[in-house]
């Protein structure tokens, strides 16, 4: 874990034992005071990891009661990367990726925490739409450092495919995945694009991807209609 911010060692670690079953859903956890004493940090310090945590709707904060888990998360590190095509298990049906929106800008603080970007690092934000034989199936919306990759967002993607694209253009490749899978609404928009009710369901994958040990390359979150299966739960 060496190089990595210790709100993000923190992070990982209570991530960790929601996981593993040390904290269950519906426990309190420890109090900013007690973390910041246990790990030898700041209270702010402690409060970002939580932050990211509430973020991922994996903890909610109680005002005047405390922080407590959710839900245990389908969290797991993937080592296998596979074509979307293989992610939804649709064989040789025909998958398309829409562009709907590519643009550079300064990197939100949330997304620029996960990224391990410094106040002001710019980065590009790909939201692409997936269609199955002319049927919308997933809304999927990418964050990539500027700097790993500066023309992505004036580029068309190699084969619609981002990884191959940031592997062929810029030899960055991607290497492994943190992924958390959950349920979501459908908000207006993404109900409008894939074509399903307002506030129905919708399996939804939050991804970090790596190039390296601890070199994160792409920020991810996805929508997917829920009659297509998960299979190998991630995307290229």
């Amino acid at each position: 874990m060496s190089g990595l911010p210790i709100y993000e060692v923190i992070r990982r670690d209570l991530l960790s034992q929601i996981r593993d079953g040390v904290l269950r859903t519906g426990d309190r956890l420890p109090s900013e005071p007690e973390l910041a004493a246990q790990f030898g940090v700041s209270r702010m310090t402690v409060r970002q990891a939580i932050d990211q945590l509430v973020i991922d709707h994996v903890v909610v904060r109680r005002r005047g009661s405390g922080t407590y888990v959710t839900s245990a998360p389908r969290y797991r590190r993937l080592n296998r990367l596979a074509p979307f095509r293989d992610e939804i298990g649709v064989g040789d049906a025909d998958v398309r990726t829409e562009i709907r929106e590519r643009r550079e800008l300064v990197a939100p603080p949330d997304v620029a925490e996960r990224l391990l970007l410094k106040e002001g690092q710019k980065v590009v934000r790909l939201v692409r739409l997936r269609t199955v034989d002319g049927e919308p199936a997933a809304l999927q919306e990418s964050w990539v450092p500027y700097a790993l990759a500066p023309n992505l967002a004036r580029e068309d993607l190699v084969e619609g495919s981002l990884y191959r694209t940031l592997s062929e253009r810029w030899g960055v490749a991607v290497k492994w995945a943190e992924q958390q899978i959950s349920a979501a609404a459908a908000t207006e928009e993404q109900a409008s694009l894939l074509g399903v009710p307002m506030g129905g369901p919708l399996m939804t994958i939050v991804r970090l991807t790596f190039s390296g040990a601890e070199s994160p390359v792409e920020l991810a979150h996805s929508w997917t209609r829920p009659e297509y299966p998960l299979l190998t739960r991630l995307d290229a």
